[in-house]
């Protein structure tokens, strides 16, 4: 039997420059296929797939902005008489529309499911669909690292560890917890050390929704993983900065950078948000906590949410000049399906495109509150032509050394996260471009 799992890209073509999420949903899949199996990945971030190759047994991992791309991908492998297993965060919260284009779906963690699944598909009585809800992590296999899978730009390793799954937070526009389940389930400390190990890297990404979400399992993880030698940056709240033990031993782990979803300036959207502090204040002073404790202090902003008027885009400004931030993500806000968000918009008629291709965090696909879709893609134009503007990445690179201990790594991800946000600019131009004329 010959298996062949796929990581799609969002287009027909690869992005010329910027940092790769790692992840490692194919590598567990992998551990989980028996060893009679003659199996393969590809990341199409990385590299293309090779169509001269036959296979038994295709697995495609989707997400909303990759459905597309995988759903062509499984009409080429299955003209090709291979079956097509859907599995991934787009497939779990669309099973049904999955299923049209594959042979099987796993909805949810694979953990448990897919040796079944394997089995059935030797003995000819493959599913439709495999669920197991919220499997056992003590249980876990470590993720199999020898793939090639674990690079990211200019081919550097770069490989992504996890060590907890759910969240508690249920954010009205993300699916975690409805996948995931919003109880904190953890690794056992030793598996997530061993993994590390595994991976020869000394440059990692965690891939956790909330790496400090358990702080008494977190606080026992830093004191392990200081003993690596790595460096490593990951997804926090700003809640961290209230705990100086934690916030210590972060850093003392080898955490360079914390991506912490802020999602937006406005005091009342603050305020509806449970994850994140609840004024500007509160924000700011753990900003300064976090980057004098020499973390890189990564916000990210969404944009298009009920509260937010035209003036959201020079006040986010302002907040990224005033707390001299060095690199930041932005995104249109996007309706995912199996969120409450995209319910609630379709209910209220508000949905302009179901084109998942669209959902790609700069396309507006919804028709915002207080601006119109024109102004909502406009304004996050401009808020991005000014923040990577080459004085301001200059400027932003040269106040690296004002974050205490700065080193290689954080050098590299601030210079290549500017370029990486500078050519999605060029990218989301275009793309502005043919939101407005359908406008």
């Amino acid at each position: 039997m010959k298996l062949l799992l796929i990581s799609p890209r969002s287009s027909d073509k690869r992005s010329p420059v910027g940092f790769k999420v790692p992840q490692a949903a194919l590598q567990i899949i992998a551990a989980l296929t028996p060893e009679n199996v003659k199996g393969s990945m590809v990341d199409e971030h990385i590299s293309d797939i090779d169509f001269s190759k036959d296979y038994d047994l295709v697995g495609i991992s989707i997400m909303t902005a990759t459905a597309k791309r995988g759903y062509h991908l499984a009409k080429t492998f299955k003209e090709k008489g291979s079956k097509v297993v859907f599995g991934g965060i787009h497939a779990s919260v669309m099973p049904g529309e999955a299923i049209n284009y594959g042979d099987a779906v796993v909805i949810g963690e694979a953990e448990s499911s897919w040796p079944n699944l394997v089995e059935d598909f030797e003995q000819n009585t493959i599913k439709k669909y495999y669920h197991i809800k919220e499997p056992d992590l003590s249980t876990a296999p470590l993720p199999k690292r020898d793939s090639g899978i674990d690079r990211s730009v200019l081919g550097i390793k770069w490989p992504g560890f996890y060590t907890t799954k759910g969240c508690p937070y249920d954010c009205e526009f993300c699916s975690v917890s409805s996948v995931y389940g919003r109880k904190i389930r953890n690794l056992p400390i030793p598996h997530v050390i061993k993994d590390i190990e595994n991976a020869h890297s000394k440059v990692f990404l965690s891939l956790d929704d909330n790496v400090a979400a358990n702080p008494k399992y977190a606080k026992s993880l830093f004191k392990e993983m200081a003993h690596l030698n790595i460096e490593w940056g990951g997804q926090s709240t700003a809640t961290i900065a209230k705990d100086d033990e934690l916030l210590q031993l972060c850093r003392e782990s080898g955490c360079r950078g914390l991506f912490v979803g802020l999602e937006s300036v406005s005091t009342t959207s603050m305020s509806r948000m449970r994850k994140t502090l609840k004024s500007i204040k509160e924000n700011e002073d753990a900003i300064k906590k976090i980057q004098d404790t020499g973390i890189i202090f990564h916000p990210s902003f969404v944009f298009g949410l009920d509260d937010d008027t035209k003036a959201v885009f020079d006040d986010t400004l302002e907040f990224l000049y005033r707390n001299r931030i060095t690199t930041a993500t932005f995104n249109v806000l996007t309706p995912y399906p199996g969120t409450r968000l995209y319910r609630r918009l379709k209910q209220e008629g508000r949905l302009i495109s179901e084109d998942w291709s669209h959902y790609n965090h700069y396309t507006v696909t919804f028709r915002p509150k207080n601006m119109t879709e024109k102004e909502l893609a406009e304004g996050y134009f401009y808020l991005k032509k000014e923040f990577y503007s080459l004085n301001n990445i200059c400027q932003r690179i040269t106040r690296l050394s004002e974050i205490s201990y700065p080193g290689l790594a954080q050098f590299i991800y601030v210079v290549f996260n500017n370029i990486a946000g500078r050519q999605t600019l060029i990218d989301s131009y275009k793309t502005l471009g043919m939101a407005i004329s359908k406008l």
